[in-house]
């Protein structure tokens, strides 16, 4: 019954052989016979369901997706960063002195 069922926690030695399966052995979307063959090697060191591992797997090949694509973010967004931290502090400023008012100006002095 759903009111009385308790959220999964995985064991430590659950979550390594898991982890195992999902890095070394490159499972990925295990089928309901290896979700079935994987829980019962799993039941022996904690409590689990077939259900536990299927969103296991699931839930980790999207954390790795997200991972993945905000690094690819962060690694694009590099070249901006120093001039946006610098906006934002307050620090970029444009001055009469600076070259770069001479050069686009459009008044003449």
């Amino acid at each position: 019954c759903r009111q009385c069922s308790t959220r999964w926690t995985p064991t430590t030695d659950q979550i390594r052989i898991l982890k195992d399966l999902y890095y070394n052995n490159g499972v990925r979307s295990p089928t309901a016979e290896q979700i079935q063959r994987i829980s019962a090697k799993l039941r022996q060191y904690g409590k689990i369901e077939g259900k536990n591992v299927f969103y296991w797997f699931q839930n980790h090949k999207a954390r790795e997706r997200q991972k993945k694509r905000l690094i690819a973010a962060a690694t694009t967004d590099t070249t901006n960063l120093p001039m946006q931290m610098q906006l934002q502090r307050g620090v970029w400023r444009s001055s009469a002195d600076d070259p770069i008012h001479h050069k686009y100006n459009n008044t003449n002095p």
